[in-house]
């Protein structure tokens, strides 16, 4: 009798896998003379799969590389000391693509993208390596035993975890794969081998939140002592994605055919109203004065959208506890609003009389960010101004700054004929490819505008920027 292998499904792989893109100066990699092109075939005998593996591996007194350069096969062994950094950077992080996603989530954001973007935005990745590399979450419902033995053995850590529901059978209707049920006793394995992890529930009206949320934050407060946080985000919803629900795509699938009626009734998506919204942040509130009272810190986070949309005050840095997982969101608004404060107290350092320029953001942080600009120009003498654009690229449903185009950009500023810059939130542009959504480069839009543009993190980047020095209004 044949037993057969699934084989996992993958995307992106690449055409030449190793691939170096560059190394840093100063350090291994410059000294044994590697170069950009060159192909890491193996370290000390064992092929390689992804660039965590070449960090494990080589993570060592003694090093055996074997590289591909040009038509020639090079061999190098090295006796390093352990503190000694590589300095390799990989053209594609994992040789053998990206482990795609087996799921039917009813608010998979890429399934809610319009037609006609960059076809990496498409990629739908479920990949492990990708949560430890990058803060990606994953479901863990794609994982091998193989994938498991690797996690646990080369303590891939921390992993970020999208829960959703601890409720085996709700989990299922949002996670859309009968796997998905098993979450407690995969968060559990994760603890047991010590491995750190990051939670995420996106919170959707009237499926999982209330006694529902109550019940998913106690499960994962008992998951174990290597839980690290939990962060709750609004549901996002395009106007693609609400043409989706209409039309209930996703009730195709075998696992959610067998769901009863009523549960199938849940999957219905929709954002959160003003008040529902309120509940959520004094229930959470509740959460957290108590966790705070027994543990010292929060461990329960709310997406910084609830706090927006409602007008509630944004919680104190001290409440976010080093913030854990700001590259989720949560807490951003706090790390701006507290830069501004020091921007302000450290005033008398800059000369900024007269100097200006337009700042465009999403309509989510209008108000916040017209409070901030003009506490800036009375303190500084700037003559910032600030564009709210709304998306019609997703619908005005989707109303976070990082998520506008270089086209909508341009339609919002090109009515002004000044030749002051332009500044933008870095989470509008890919680090990677440095583009936005659309495809659309900086260099591209600024030549459009006939005016810089600048990405900014924050605002004293901005003000960084607006010094004479740097930047001419001429």
């Amino acid at each position: 009798m044949t037993t057969q292998v699934r084989k996992r499904r993958v995307a992106e792989t690449p055409e030449r896998p190793g691939r170096v893109e560059s190394v840093e100066p100063g350090t291994l990699g410059e000294e044994l003379g590697l170069e950009q092109g060159d192909q890491i075939h193996s370290v000390n005998g064992a092929d390689l799969v992804d660039a965590l593996e070449f960090q494990y591996l080589a993570d060592s007194e003694q090093v055996t590389i074997v590289v591909e350069r040009g038509n020639e096969m090079l061999e190098y062994e090295i006796e390093r000391e352990l503190w000694e950094p590589w300095g390799i950077t990989f053209a594609d992080p994992t040789f053998d693509g990206i482990h795609l996603c087996e799921n039917a989530c009813p608010f998979c954001f890429i399934k809610q993208l319009p037609k006609g973007m960059r076809k990496s935005l498409y990629v739908m990745d479920d990949d492990y390596r990708y949560s430890m590399m990058y803060g990606n979450f994953v479901t863990l419902t794609n994982l091998t035993e193989a994938d498991w033995q690797r996690i646990e053995q080369q303590r891939i850590s921390p992993m970020n975890v999208s829960v959703h529901a601890t409720d085996p059978d709700l989990r299922i209707a949002l996670v859309g794969n009968p796997k998905a049920g098993d979450i407690m006793e995969h968060l559990g394995r994760l603890d047991r081998a010590g491995i750190e992890f990051n939670t995420q529930i996106v919170l959707c009206p009237g499926v999982n939140d209330g006694e529902q949320l109550d019940r998913t934050i106690s499960d994962l407060l008992s998951s174990g002592e290597n839980l690290r946080s939990i962060a709750i985000v609004p549901v996002g919803l395009s106007q693609h994605g609400i043409e989706r629900q209409s039309k209930r795509v996703r009730l195709s699938r075998t696992c959610m055919r067998s769901l009863p009626a009523a549960n199938q009734k849940l999957l219905e998506m929709r954002r959160h109203t003003h008040d529902e919204a309120v509940t959520v942040i004094r229930q959470v509130e509740s959460w957290q004065k108590k966790l705070r009272a027994e543990h010292g810190r929060s461990v329960v986070y709310l997406g910084d959208e609830m706090y927006l949309m409602t007008g509630e005050p944004i919680p104190p840095s001290r409440e976010y506890d080093g913030f854990p997982q700001v590259e989720d969101g949560i807490g951003i608004t706090r790390l701006f609003l507290d830069d501004v404060d020091r921007v302000i107290r450290r005033r008398k350092r800059r000369d900024l009389t007269g100097m200006g320029g337009t700042i465009v953001c999403g309509t989510l942080i209008e108000s916040t960010m017209r409070e901030t600009v003009e506490r800036i120009n009375r303190s500084m003498g700037t003559t910032l101004r600030v564009i709210s654009a709304e998306n019609t690229l997703f619908g005005p449903q989707i109303n976070v700054s990082g998520l506008l185009t270089g086209s909508i950009v341009r339609d919002a500023v090109q009515h002004e004929e000044v030749a002051e810059p332009v500044f933008i939130s870095d989470t509008m542009v890919s680090r990677r490819t440095h583009t936005f959504l659309d495809d659309m480069s900086v260099e591209d839009l600024s030549a459009a505008l006939g005016r810089p543009v600048i990405p900014a993190e924050n605002m004293n980047e901005v003000l960084q920027s607006l010094e004479p020095s740097l930047v001419s209004i001429a």
